[in-house]
């Protein structure tokens, strides 16, 4: 992580450290960023009484994201958003596992001039109250994701549009204005099936599993997956288990076997095979690259 990133970083979390964010994946803009507590806690998340400078919400994947603020202990409900307004108290309670979760955190001047585009919506309109989120904030978060990790000429700028677009999609969904409609279609089951593999990765997975969860044949399912994610369902998930290992290979704390294991490969033979076909480089020499 650069100084310049984690500069980003601070200005819209709060003094937050590198080893803090360890275990998380960073996307980040100028004025948004997405984080998402990957192989381990987010250790800024659980330091107890910290409040952020930006707007912040919590696209939640489990029930095992909870929060204790103003008294008492809020949780929210797998699918909804949790919002969080700035300078608002808080801490993440530690739990056993990881909370599954993207926080979604936005630079306060930025969203309130979102904000003001809309008629009566209170000052502190979110107060850590949750709400179903509109059917377009997953493409949009992968969106994000996508154009931050490619790092191409233009990517603040379309960084930038992308947030807008996120900031908006938030504000429309929790003060229930009317929804675009609906062209997602089968996309919705893939990103149903996908989320099932980020919580799986390290487990047994077949297509045929994953066609149920998408209430698809695996013939259909396969086609459908490929068209919406470019990569064929297996193949992508052995690049989200490789995008799993480095994160622990930069980490630093786990051998290349435990690794291996802890992301899904048969044996550490795989995962050195696979990471050096995907990368051109085996994992002890992406360590000491990173070293």
């Amino acid at each position: 992580m650069t100084d310049d990133i984690l500069a980003r970083i601070r200005r819209l979390v709060g003094t937050v450290s590198r080893e803090q964010l360890r275990y998380v994946e960073c996307f980040v803009g100028d004025r948004v960023a997405l984080f998402i507590p990957s192989v381990g806690p987010c250790f800024y998340a659980v330091t107890p009484d910290h409040a952020h400078p930006g707007y912040s919400f919590f696209l939640t994947f489990d029930d095992e994201t909870r929060i204790a603020a103003e008294g008492k202990i809020i949780t929210s409900k797998p699918g909804l958003v949790l919002a969080v307004d700035p300078d608002a108290v808080h801490h993440e309670l530690a739990a056993d596992e990881p909370p599954r979760y993207i926080g979604i955190f936005i630079e306060r001047n930025f969203f309130v001039r979102q904000l003001f585009i809309y008629p009566d919506i209170p000052d502190e309109p979110f107060a850590f109250r949750s709400f179903p989120p509109g059917p377009e904030l997953i493409s949009l978060l992968k969106d994000f994701m996508n154009e931050a990790e490619a790092g191409l000429p233009g990517r603040d700028t379309l960084l930038e549009a992308v947030g807008t677009r996120i900031a908006h999609s938030l504000i429309r969904a929790a003060f229930a204005f009317p929804p675009m409609s609906d062209r997602l279609g089968a996309r919705l089951e893939i990103h149903r099936a996908v989320e099932y593999l980020h919580g799986h990765y390290a487990e047994k997975v077949t297509v045929a599993v994953l066609a149920r969860i998408a209430a698809m044949s695996p013939s259909h399912f396969s086609r459908t997956f490929r068209r919406e994610t470019g990569h064929p369902p297996l193949d992508y998930l052995i690049r989200l288990r490789l995008q799993k290992g480095r994160l622990l290979l930069r980490a630093g704390d786990d051998t290349i076997t435990t690794i291996a294991l802890k992301c899904g490969f048969a044996s550490p033979s795989h995962f050195t095979a696979c990471h050096q076909r995907h990368f051109g480089i085996s994992p002890s020499e992406y360590q000491k690259k990173i070293g």
